[in-house]
């Protein structure tokens, strides 16, 4: 028998309650990682009973996957907002601008980003986010229409189709695997000047 979906409190206590148990869980994930996070660790350092919890959660699979719904929605949010920003402006600004939106998310959801990438056999390189790829496929191809309106259709689907993966798998490495002492904003501007090449270059081959 299927488990039953935990309803989403409507009272401001109980809406309360569940907000400290998602943000206890995203400590525990920002300090020690997935490894260490159990239903256990959320119930101690949120200070609340076993049947607390059990009210608004499963267990902890659940708990990471409301987790993983908030920090999409976000990313997901702010990714909009800057690729309308990003209309305005010249191509490397454009795509530097999107570039630090995702990487800014990815760190600012690091310990959930973690987890899902550490609980997926690729890794990095694993299709860790297919919605915010997907709401990346569908808003960043305003901006190939608007730089390279001499692409055929057909052309345009598959310079976003492949660029966009890789923006999305590339602003990941920056975010969570960045080795210490290189300069994020080194980065970000090699990762601008690949992506700005595949663009400009695409109608080329």
């Amino acid at each position: 028998m299927a488990e039953r979906q935990r309803a989403r409190p409507r009272q401001d206590r109980a809406v309360q309650t569940r907000r400290l148990l998602l943000d206890t869980a995203v400590r525990i994930l920002d300090r020690d990682g997935i490894e260490r996070l159990s239903t256990t660790a959320v119930i101690r350092d949120a200070h609340v009973s076993s049947g607390t919890f059990y009210r608004y959660f499963n267990d902890r699979a659940e708990l990471l996957g409301v987790l993983r719904e908030e920090a999409v929605r976000a990313i997901s949010d702010d990714l909009m907002i800057s690729v309308v920003d990003a209309l305005e402006l010249d191509l490397d600004d454009a795509l530097r601008l999107v570039v630090r939106t995702l990487v800014d998310g990815f760190e600012r959801h690091r310990g959930v980003i973690a987890a899902m990438v550490n609980q997926l056999p690729a890794g990095n390189n694993a299709n860790v986010l297919p919605e915010i790829e997907g709401d990346l496929h569908r808003l960043a191809s305003l901006l190939p229409r608007r730089h390279r309106p001499d692409l055929a259709p057909e052309q345009l689907e598959g310079v976003v189709f492949m660029l966009m993966g890789v923006l999305v798998s590339t602003c990941l490495r920056i975010a969570l695997g960045r080795p210490a002492g290189v300069d994020r904003e080194q980065l970000v501007d090699l990762t601008v000047a690949m992506i700005g090449a595949g663009l400009k270059d695409s109608a080329d081959g």
